[in-house]
């Protein structure tokens, strides 16, 4: 069993809970939402993945606990568009940046209305301990795709991690 947290608004959590789960039936995967609310009540939960999509900012007041999270974590998403100066977590291992900016690990080389290209920048280590290599893989965005750029990434970055199919359309 898997327990992935999830930074991020309600909405976003939502989306890349309900397309991982959907697309992988055979894993037992746990998503919990990582709020203000929260936070204090997951402080002892060690994560298999950690994803940070909101800016870490807003935790000033829980530095602690978001460090003890951090540390405690086999694999970290970080979006470095809205993280920009996280020092601390410059320096664990398994870290995965993504974002729009060129020096993420998991970035965007094109973005249309109806695809999307990805790049993985660099070599990185799936679950199993296989090498991801650096490639560009094309996506297609479904007409009425409520998914946004940063949630693709992240769904991406998951399937790769955890060794499964990338999906041709989203």
């Amino acid at each position: 069993m898997s327990f992935i947290g999830v930074v991020a608004n309600k909405k976003c959590f939502e989306h890349i809970k309900n397309k991982i789960t959907q697309e992988i039936k055979e894993e037992t995967i746990n998503f919990v939402q990582i709020n203000l609310r929260s936070i204090e009540n997951i402080k002892n939960i060690k994560f298999e993945m950690l994803i940070i999509e909101d800016n870490l900012d807003k935790f000033k007041k829980n530095e602690e606990i978001v460090e003890k999270l951090l540390e405690n974590s086999k694999y970290l998403m970080l979006n470095t568009d809205k993280n920009p100066k996280c020092e601390k977590i410059k320096e664990l291992p398994n870290k995965i940046s993504y974002g729009l900016n060129q020096k993420a690990t998991i970035t965007v080389s094109s973005i249309s209305d109806t695809d999307i290209l990805i790049y993985c920048q660099k070599n990185l280590k799936n679950k199993e301990g296989n090498i991801i290599e650096i490639e560009e893989k094309r996506i297609k965005k479904k007409t009425k795709n409520a998914l946004k750029t940063y949630e693709i990434l992240i769904i991406y970055t998951f399937f790769k991690i955890y060794n499964k199919t990338i999906i041709e359309e989203i």
